[in-house]
């Protein structure tokens, strides 16, 4: 049976322990913020960077966390502490669903300077008020945890799962419109980018830069990037595995 203290414990475990190394703290707090900093430099004007900024607030939250996500369990269970876990009456469900949790909790925090540093600093201007986009950086942050879960929990050590960020995430990165827009890609290129789980992200943001509350397009998006949660989720949950009985 589900026990919310049993999630609860795990959660406060997983956070204190990101919170502990300072690299991780680096990456989720410091490295989107950062480069929202750089990155206006390369492009000739603020209203030319606007579109790619705003991408920018949802997808460096979820590519952090996708990387954070994908290293948790892969390092519980070289560590050996999986076994650990799961010989106590936590299920997996619970050990999946108190990483989200925790993931919830730093994605909150990585929005909140994400989206000052953009609006503050970047000078990024949207038709939907920032604490909107804030909201959404977080839910990005949650979607990648989500997907960095599904990648450990495949993968069977630390080498595996981080190969899913430059052979998976960054190329899913460079066709949704960050670096060019989609509209100006080849037919199959836009296919494709409509196919894509960080599509979701990008046109999340996108509908809430141009419209006031994002409108229908925002709420199809986040249906669909909850759905690729969803199911992210699940198939972690059936891919732990304790290494001795």
């Amino acid at each position: 049976m589900f026990s919310p203290h049993r999630t609860g414990v795990v959660t406060h475990r997983i956070v204190k322990e990101f919170l502990r190394d300072p690299r991780s703290r680096v990456v989720l707090v410091v490295t989107p913020g950062l480069l929202l900093v750089i990155v206006p430099a390369l492009f000739e004007s603020a209203t030319a960077f606007n579109p790619s900024g705003v991408m920018m607030i949802g997808l460096f939250p979820a590519m952090t966390m996708t990387l954070v996500g994908s290293a948790s369990i892969v390092r519980e269970r070289t560590r050996g502490s999986l076994e650990s876990i799961l010989a106590t009456p936590v299920t997996r469900p619970e050990l999946v669903l108190g990483y989200v949790c925790a993931g919830a909790v730093l994605a909150a925090a990585q929005s909140v300077v994400t989206t000052a540093v953009a609006y503050w600093v970047s000078d990024i201007s949207t038709a939907s008020p920032p604490w909107l986009l804030g909201l959404l950086a977080m839910c990005s942050g949650m979607f990648g945890m989500c997907l960095g879960l599904l990648i450990s929990a495949a993968c069977a050590n630390e080498g595996q799962a981080f190969q899913f960020m430059p052979g998976v995430m960054i190329p899913q990165m460079l066709v949704t419109g960050i670096v060019w827009p989609v509209a100006q890609m080849a037919d199959w290129v836009q296919w494709l980018e409509r196919a894509l789980p960080l599509s979701t992200v990008t046109r999340a943001m996108t509908a809430a830069r141009e419209h006031s509350y994002g409108g229908t397009s925002l709420v199809t998006n986040l249906i669909a990037m909850l759905a690729v949660a969803a199911g992210a989720l699940a198939f972690a949950s059936l891919f732990i595995r304790r290494r001795t009985a």
